[in-house]
Formats: C-alpha cells, structure tokens, sequence
C-alpha cells in the first residue's frame, strides 16, 4: 500500500492501527482525525521524515517506527505527553531530539540499528 485510503481516517473510534509492511512515504493530514489511536504501527514502510501529523495524536501511548529511513525526530514530539513506547530501531539516526527528556511516561526507547 503506497497511501493511506481515506476511509481509514474516517474511523475515529480506532485505538489501535497497524500500517507496518507497507511502502508509505507520509501519512495525510487526515490522520489528525484518529483522536482516539492509542498505538500506531508504522515498521517496515518507506518513511525519510517523521510524519508531523502523528504529533496531533495526542492519546498516542505506543509509537512503532522500526526499520523506516527516518534520519530525525520533530522537536514537536514533547505533544505526546502519554507516549510511553516509542520505537526507531533500524533507521538513519545519528542523534535523538534534545526534547525527548519531556517525555515523562515514556518507558520504553529503542534506538537500535542506528548510525
């Protein structure tokens, strides 16, 4: 799947959405609409630059983006203040975001398979 299909947005009441093992590049603004997502998986896609609109997800609590290209985070991430799980490993990191530390129920971060 190279993009997300817009009836997928349009589930508000999803808590759950697993996207890995596809080829997506971005996700569509559209994704705000998931108000309700408490993890998203996105491993396995074709991901350069953290999707932005993921930082409007803010009842977020696990975060999947293992074994994308991604080389940076947003300094945004802080919104997710319920994150708790976020996963890069096997990316193209070189550093992580000063503001990670502000993520103060974040217990798991793994980092693997990184530069």
């Amino acid at each position: 799947m190279l993009r997300i299909p817009g009836t997928v947005t349009e589930l508000t009441e999803v808590e759950v959405l697993n996207l890995s093992h596809n080829e997506l590049t971005r996700l569509p603004t559209s994704t705000s609409k998931l108000t309700n997502l408490t993890t998203l998986n996105l491993n396995h896609n074709k991901l350069r630059q953290f999707p932005e609109v993921v930082v409007t997800l803010i009842s977020l609590t696990h975060l999947f983006l293992n074994d994308n290209q991604l080389s940076s985070l947003t300094s945004n991430l802080k919104n997710l203040k319920k994150l708790e799980e976020l996963e890069l490993r096997n990316n193209k990191m070189k550093n992580l975001c000063k503001n990670i530390v502000d993520l103060n129920h974040l217990k798991k971060l793994s980092v693997a398979g990184n530069p």
